[in-house]
């Protein structure tokens, strides 16, 4: 939240119990969306029973954002939230790229779904260095590649 602050982006956030399919993606130039809620607030989702599916409008959103936008997956074993799980598999096109940034070699759950969406893993050191560095290479208008480059 301090990244969006800090830069001045407008973004939409919202979460489970805000009613997030009403959200409209591209109205802002960032949507961060907090599918099972935020840690601050006791209606979080977190139990394998409450992990397992959700409602056809969560399920529709995600099939929207699957289909229409790159996503970078960071600090996610793929293994317990089956419905995302089922989400990320049951998207049909590839149009846009999937990366999985981790540390060390993902695990099973997460090497299924980077096979089968043939994403890019991304060994990374942590998140916040990570997504620091996307930043930069933003603002900056440089290429992942073109910033590993000898001089």
């Amino acid at each position: 939240m301090n990244a969006f602050r800090d830069n001045r982006l407008s973004r939409t956030h919202t979460s489970h119990h805000q009613g997030f399919f009403r959200a409209s993606l591209v109205d802002s130039s960032a949507y961060l969306l907090k599918l099972h809620g935020d840690y601050k607030d006791a209606r979080i989702l977190n139990t394998e029973a409450e992990l397992s599916g959700y409602p056809s409008q969560y399920d529709a959103l995600l099939d929207r954002i699957m289909d229409e936008y790159g996503l970078i997956v960071c600090g996610w074993s793929g293994e317990w939230d089956h419905a995302l799980r089922s989400a990320i598999k049951r998207t049909p096109s590839r149009r846009y790229p999937m990366y999985w940034a981790a540390r060390g070699a993902p695990g099973i759950g997460a090497a299924e779904l980077i096979e089968q969406r043939r994403a890019q893993v991304l060994d990374i050191n942590g998140a916040d260095n990570f997504f620091e560095g996307i930043d930069q290479r933003v603002q900056s208008g440089s290429s992942p590649a073109s910033s590993n480059a000898a001089t």
